[in-house]
């Protein structure tokens, strides 16, 4: 049976994986200096702290029907990129930008992914979980 204290723990658990650092902003309207006349964008930081990216998938998938490459029988892999946050992670919503700060892996160290859709929508979430895209 599944107890809140079993819940609690689980979520500690999926919190102890969350190893790289980020901050998470939301892109707001340009604002130009008076004085410069130089437009510099606008962003509000809605969160700082842990989380954890994370792939899955790897499925092979057709290309777009009716091209090139699915005439020539072409198949892609497709990645589904994550981002993960600690259970009741407040205020993030789509268009946000995260950047992780620190990372145990250096690859991840820099890299800007935009939120798409959260992926915590279940009754016993350990996370808050986030389907996320490269950010251009």
């Amino acid at each position: 049976m599944l107890t809140p204290s079993v819940l609690e723990r689980a979520r500690g658990n999926a919190e102890s994986l969350m190893t790289d650092e980020c901050t998470v902003t939301r892109p707001g309207e340009a604002v130009t200096d008076p004085a410069t006349g130089v437009v510099k964008p606008a962003s509000t930081q809605v969160y700082a702290g842990r989380c954890k990216v994370q792939t899955s998938g790897g499925l092979a998938s057709e290309n777009v029907e009716g091209s090139a490459a699915q005439t020539m029988g072409a198949v892609s892999l497709v990645w589904s990129l994550y981002v993960h946050f600690p259970y009741g992670t407040p205020g993030l919503r789509a268009g946000d930008v995260v950047e992780v700060t620190e990372s145990a892996n250096p690859l991840l160290a820099g890299r800007r992914l935009r939120l798409v859709s959260p992926q915590s929508e279940k009754t016993h979430a350990t996370a808050c979980r986030w389907n996320v895209k490269e950010d251009a």
